[in-house]
């Protein structure tokens, strides 16, 4: 997945994964681990392709299950038209998400931080997370160069969004 930050004012939160049912439902994976969200949500926005703005859905009903959500939207009443949105990125108002605790960050705040070493040397921004089962892995790039960084707390330092700054110090092998 290639994040964005904040088109539009919205962030990215999911992907409509396929259609359910007949009725026109949708199945949405959130790009978090959390469910937690996906219940508060009253509405949300989805790009179409080809489409420059998104639009806007009221959230009519919604099932959570393990890893996704069955979501009926107002508006599309047919397997066909929730069809033609399949593979879209879901995008919500940040609004609309719970407070982080501490040492929680959602993945939009992380994108475009500059990423230093211990030492101070610089090795680029965050372009995209990537999530695993075990961990995420931050996607460092600066020009050519491309790390993938484990976000763990023996590597992964402090996270400072007021200074846009990630600091990591570097197993053995890491950064080569």
């Amino acid at each position: 997945m290639q994040s964005e930050k904040l088109e539009f004012g919205l962030i990215p939160f999911g992907r409509v994964s396929k259609t359910h049912g007949l009725s026109g439902e949708l199945r949405i994976l959130p790009f978090s681990r959390s469910l937690e969200n996906l219940s508060r949500l009253e509405r949300v926005f989805i790009k179409t392709k080809g489409e420059e703005k998104p639009d806007e859905f009221k959230i009519i009903r919604r099932r959570l299950e393990e890893h996704s959500a069955i979501v009926k939207l107002e508006g599309i009443k047919s397997v066909d038209e929730a069809g033609k949105l399949r593979g879209c990125i879901v995008l919500v108002e940040p609004s609309q998400l719970s407070e982080t605790e501490e040492n929680e960050y959602y993945w939009f705040q992380l994108i475009g931080l500059r990423v230093y070493t211990t030492e101070g040397r610089y090795l680029g921004l965050v372009e995209d997370l990537i999530d695993r089962v075990s961990q995420s892995l931050l996607v460092v790039k600066e020009d050519r160069k491309e790390h993938l960084i484990p976000m763990i707390e023996t590597i992964v330092r402090d996270i400072n969004l007021e200074d846009s700054r990630i600091v990591i110090s570097p197993i053995n092998g890491l950064l080569e």
